[in-house]
């Protein structure tokens, strides 16, 4: 049985599988970019949808360096040391994630981002979903990487040498999947010389064209690379997580229904998402305010909510049950209140529960319900309850809804109530509650900056 790292990146790579192939369906996008660079300008419509999708990419990609530096931390960064079951099975992983990654690069470089247009285009800025400058030159470059080219030429040395191990992991509980899927994947790493020279010539033409940029600049980008991953770390090892300051004050006067809206200032996942509040949550209570509210679930699910499990969310790893703290490591915090009767609590937590167990969704497609996004699971479990009803806003040709967009109702006094919020601009002392809290709230992201 692997433990329960292993158990955490198996669930988030079969979401990323699915992510990356839904990137790779640029029938719109392409379009988009087809009339772009006819009129070599793009309308404002297309500029959304160019950019909602490359950070979606960007996300992904930036999940999938975190798999691959997590396996090469395991494994010491050397293949000799892979001697056990589970060091085979973080092989296949870390492998996989890799293979996924080249992929994704190619897809941007060779089919997405072909014309000059779009290379200056994704070299842009974008404050709206925090992505910085340069990131196409990043992106091409790791593909060229000499450095990168030769580790991934000797991970697939090394799968083909053991092919038959692997193979034998074809049917694993946890890994099968990618084991059965390697030999299809391993196409796009093309080991030939020729090709990659090739490439590589392409991207030092790119870099001497593009050579403009101060070295302030390129030092910054150079360590962007790893610099979001390392920032990500410091973020999960709690650094500057301010609301456990006021977490116990926090917990007593949460109730059952209760929405969590939080930012963490230093989450990797903030430099893709637009706004200043990126992430939602629902209070779904304690076993025994379960029980006193008359919530129903089956009974595999009672076995997963006790002890101090009271929150329903959904992050890159699923839809999963957590404790109070693991939610509320994070900077600031707002707590809405649903305005409905006690029984529709009830059938909303309810309602939420049934979506317990499964995938992220990468892809923040709010039409398929097989997996879902963070605010996927406020929307899943109110919409339709005694009137309630959110009015998704379409981004991108999707349509969504943001965690600003809950804000929005309720200092609209619309479905929901803020009753608390800690970590902005007036309230970092203790947490603020009372009528002083619309107007800070409202203050916090309606004029936010984007650092």
């Amino acid at each position: 049985m692997p433990g329960q790292k292993i158990s955490s990146q198996v669930r988030v790579l079969q979401g990323l599988l699915d992510a990356v192939s839904a990137l790779e369906d640029i029938g719109e996008l392409a379009v988009d970019i087809h009339n772009a660079v006819q009129r070599n300008l793009f309308t404002p419509q297309e500029d959304e949808n160019l950019w909602a999708w490359f950070a979606r990419f960007l996300s992904v990609r930036e999940e999938l360096w975190r798999i691959i530096e997590s396996v090469s931390a395991a494994l010491q960064g050397e293949f000799c040391q892979i001697t056990d079951k589970e060091d085979w099975q973080q092989f296949i992983l870390g492998y996989t994630a890799a293979l996924l990654l080249v992929r994704m690069d190619k897809l941007l470089v060779e089919r997405v981002a072909t014309e000059p247009l779009l290379q200056r285009k994704f070299n842009e800025a974008c404050p709206a979903y925090r992505i910085p400058r340069k990131q196409y030159t990043r992106v091409f470059e790791a593909l060229t990487n000499p450095d990168n080219a030769l580790l991934l030429l000797q991970a697939r040395n090394f799968s083909h040498s053991n092919r038959k191990k692997i193979q034998g992991l074809a049917e694993d509980e946890w890994v099968g999947e990618f084991a059965r899927a390697l030999p299809s994947l391993e196409v796009v790493s093309e080991p030939g010389v020729f090709r990659y020279l090739f490439r590589r010539l392409r991207y030092r033409w790119h870099s001497f064209r593009r050579r403009g940029a101060s070295a302030k600049q390129k030092s910054l980008f150079q360590l962007l690379e790893a610099g979001g991953r390392v920032v990500s770390h410091l973020s999960n090892a709690g650094l500057s997580a301010r609301v456990e300051a006021v977490i116990e004050e926090v917990a007593t006067l949460l109730q059952p229904g209760d929405v969590l809206i939080t930012r963490h200032d230093f989450a990797a996942s903030n430099l893709f998402l637009p706004g200043f509040w990126p992430h939602a949550a629902l209070y779904i209570g304690t076993a025994q305010q379960r029980d006193a509210l008359g919530v129903e679930i089956d009974q595999l699910q009672r076995l997963r909510w006790k002890g101090d499990i009271c929150v329903l969310e959904a992050d890159k790893e699923g839809v999963l049950f957590r404790a109070l703290p693991q939610t509320l490591k994070v900077d600031s915090l707002v707590v809405l209140r649903p305005q409905c009767t006690q029984e529709a609590k009830a059938q909303a937590i309810a309602r939420a529960c049934e979506h317990e167990g499964k995938g992220y969704n990468f892809d923040f497609d709010f039409f398929r319900s097989d997996k879902l996004v963070c605010t996927e699971v406020v929307y899943r479990a109110f919409d339709g309850i005694e009137g309630m009803h959110f009015s998704l806003k379409e981004r991108a040709g999707r349509y969504a809804l943001s965690a600003e967009d809950i804000l929005d109702l309720a200092l609209e006094g619309n479905m929901f109530k803020p009753v608390a919020l800690f970590g902005v601009e007036g309230c970092n002392q203790g947490l603020c509650r009372g009528a002083q809290i619309d107007d800070l709230l409202a203050k916090s992201y309606r004029t936010a900056q984007i650092p």
